[in-house]
């Protein structure tokens, strides 16, 4: 059947923003008394919101935060996006090339995408929506974001495609039935990460936009 959408995760995809949250949360961590490196942070939260990293930590390790943590994350993610964060290399061109329709779904709010996207000046190259998991309150691994996006486009998971950087994103696109791009370009993705994609079910590993490119051309898409 031939490809009508393309579904983007946003974080980690189009921009790389994941290397920014994951090292002002390493740092508010470390304030507090939790130290965890690098490496291990992005293998074991890739494509988490904060709140359920908190969850994780606390089950795991037993760390409590205190009560305005969130806050203060959040805060700094702000003021450092608006700073540093920048598109992935080789996306903005491939994005703004494509020739069918184009959605963003994300764990992360609409406001968030939609910021990203426009600090990238690319907000105006999205014909499709933003789709966030706030709008179902199940985020990724959860399908359900998936599925309200088709829903809502109206349109049969064999007629769309992701891309996604994340084990959870992967997880979800695949639990409604849509075949998944694993995108190894962002600067957070660290060795072996392609095969924990691929084990969550990934149809294709993607090592760049250039590569992605390729693919997307076969399929009728740039």
């Amino acid at each position: 059947m031939a490809l009508k959408h393309i579904l983007f995760d946003n974080d980690g995809t189009i921009v790389d923003s994941e290397i920014i949250a994951s090292r002002i949360m390493l740092r508010h961590l470390k304030h507090h008394g939790f130290s965890i490196s690098e490496p291990e942070y992005n293998m074991r939260f890739p494509g988490l919101r904060t709140r359920d990293i908190l969850i994780a930590l606390r089950e795991e390790e037993g760390f409590m935060p205190p009560e305005n943590f969130i806050h203060q994350v959040h805060e700094e993610h702000n003021q450092e996006f608006h700073r540093s964060l920048r598109a992935i290399p080789g996306m903005t061109s491939l994005f703004r090339s494509l020739k069918i329709p184009k959605s963003m779904v994300s764990n992360g709010s609409v406001r968030h995408v939609d910021t990203c996207l426009r600090r990238v000046k690319l907000r105006s190259a999205v014909d499709g929506h933003i789709f966030s998991a706030e709008q179902v309150g199940s985020p990724k691994p959860s399908p359900d974001v998936y599925l309200y996006a088709l829903e809502i486009l109206r349109l049969k998971p064999s007629e769309t495609l992701v891309v996604e950087d994340s084990v959870t994103g992967v997880m979800a696109a695949k639990s409604a039935g849509i075949q998944v791009v694993g995108f190894l370009a962002a600067t957070h993705i660290h060795d072996g990460h392609g095969d924990k994609l691929q084990a969550a079910g990934a149809d294709f590993l993607i090592p760049d936009a250039k590569a992605l490119h390729s693919l997307l051309k076969k399929k009728g898409a740039v």
